[in-house]
């Protein structure tokens, strides 16, 4: 089992044209990744939502956010910033836009995303 994941060992792939995403430690059904934008979108773009059977817990590292969660009667769209975190519950459709450029998140998943390794 793996116990320590080097900073230098680990590579920033990118994921589309905006961002970047680094699986960080992962384990025992737990994993972290760091995701990157390069660039800022102005507030009120539209927001492309996913869904996984993960849990998350996103972390805001750095920059401001706008989040949006769509719940089964109702979507709510807020901003986040630096140091604000936000639960995501298995198979609820969520996405973000970065609203300043180098903003940066990280996120935790379980069980861990196997899509990601």
């Amino acid at each position: 089992m793996k116990m320590f994941f080097y900073n230098n060992e680990l590579s920033l792939e990118r994921i589309d044209e905006n961002s970047f995403r680094k699986v960080l430690a992962y384990g025992d059904g737990l994993m972290n990744t760091l995701v990157v934008f390069e660039h800022g979108i102005p507030i009120g773009t539209n927001i492309v939502c996913h869904q996984h059977e993960h849990a998350q817990t996103t972390f805001v590292l750095q920059g401001r956010f706008e989040f949006m969660i769509q719940y089964p009667d109702h979507i709510e769209r807020n901003i986040v910033g630096c140091g604000d975190s936000i639960y995501f519950p298995s198979n609820y459709p969520h996405g973000c836009i970065p609203l300043e450029a180098d903003s940066r998140l990280l996120d935790s998943f379980n069980p861990i995303r196997q899509d990601f390794l």
